[in-house]
């Protein structure tokens, strides 16, 4: 170390050479190394997020092709002709509680206890437990909350859910 490199003041020497601690310096060139391996395996390695994404949309369109078409059944129209059962029938039932489980657990719950939409379990309802004002309900909607399934649902879907809900 040269005189030039120490400065004297009052008595004290100070060393005026300013390197950055060791361990600043390996990481610094660290870092450099870890970046240019990064860079050439991203670069070589063929990976991109659009093969990645297409992928994903093949596997996706693979398991939702195997789910039936809703529109490939045609719900059962009533007709004048036939009486009602005093009960519903077991397969009714069934598509009942489909339908529920498709277009209203989402917010009522899988219990129909209430979630995000009310609780249809109850006694009373704000517009009314009978059927006119549950089918008003669900064919068109109420308070921008509860969405209209009118264009969604045939009449014979909506009066099967209204059957339903008025059991729960």
């Amino acid at each position: 170390m040269s005189n030039s490199d120490q400065h004297h003041a009052d008595g004290i020497v100070e060393n005026r050479e300013r390197r950055p601690p060791v361990y600043f310096t390996v990481l610094f060139y660290g870092l450099i190394v870890w970046g240019v391996i990064f860079i050439a395996y991203y670069l070589l390695s063929g990976w991109s997020s659009e093969s990645e994404f297409k992928e994903k949309m093949t596997a996706h369109q693979g398991q939702t092709a195997v789910l039936p078409d809703k529109t490939s059944v045609p719900a059962p129209v009533p007709t004048a002709t036939t009486s009602a059962p005093s009960s519903t029938p077991a397969m009714a039932v069934k598509d009942a509680k489909e339908l529920f489980a498709e277009n209203c657990a989402g917010c009522h719950g899988e219990d129909a206890k209430g979630g995000y939409g009310s609780d249809l379990t109850k006694d009373k309802f704000v517009f009314g437990k009978n059927a006119a004002a549950v089918r008003e309900s669900i064919a068109a909607g109420r308070n921008q909350k509860m969405p209209a399934f009118a264009g969604k649902l045939s009449d014979a879907e909506i009066d099967t859910l209204v059957k339903l809900i008025l059991e729960l």
